[in-house]
């Protein structure tokens, strides 16, 4: 018997199919890419909070769908099911749809408009090991070294994704960073 969206979810995900926030999971190749561009970032006094790099099909799904019914982007009647998963997205009133779905989105702390204006992918990036959840925080202007060896000079801003020094830095490391997710750098930027 199908379970409604909601809390329920989140612990269920978390007990069967944990995400994880490890470097060594990511694929190889990305890894020493990803770990590069840490390591640089740390040297110039950032601080790095990974929240995620690899993920299940089934997690993916359970985010795809419950943010595009928590942002009203489509009715929980839409969404499609998964085998594996027995969710009842919908029901049978828009609103307690919406909420079960918020409480997942919360749960999984998924970020929202405006850190994020897109959908998490049912074919992430994530799924594959080619991509990183990551908050990188520091004060002021940051001098940091990109893969080519040389310094530059990244102001702090609020909105991660307009900061065009930073991404150029990741890209010299092949970390390219994903224009509407704040969080969320990846091996093509998707």
């Amino acid at each position: 018997m199908a379970i409604n969206s909601g809390a329920y979810w989140v612990r269920w995900a978390k007990d069967n199919i944990p995400d994880s926030s490890q470097i060594i999971d990511l694929r190889l190749g990305f890894r020493e890419s990803v770990q590069a561009f840490i390591d640089a970032l740390e040297a110039a006094n950032a601080t790095v909070l990974i929240e995620s790099t690899r993920r299940s099909v089934k997690r993916a799904y359970l985010f795809h769908w419950s943010w595009r019914i928590a942002t009203e982007d489509v009715r929980a009647s839409e969404a499609i099911e998964m085998d594996g998963v027995d969710i009842q997205w919908d029901h049978g009133n828009d609103a307690e749809s919406k909420n079960g779905a918020l409480e997942m989105v919360r749960g999984f702390r998924l970020a929202l408009p405006p850190r994020s204006t897109v959908a998490p992918s049912m074919t992430s990036n994530h799924i594959r090991g080619e991509a990183i959840d990551m908050k990188i925080c520091w004060l002021g202007d940051m001098s940091v070294q990109d893969a080519d060896g040389n310094m530059r000079t990244v102001p702090f801003k609020t909105n991660v994704n307009t900061n065009k020094e930073l991404h150029k830095v990741g890209a010299s490391y092949g970390v390219m960073k994903h224009l509407n997710d704040a969080p969320h750098w990846s091996l093509n930027g998707r």
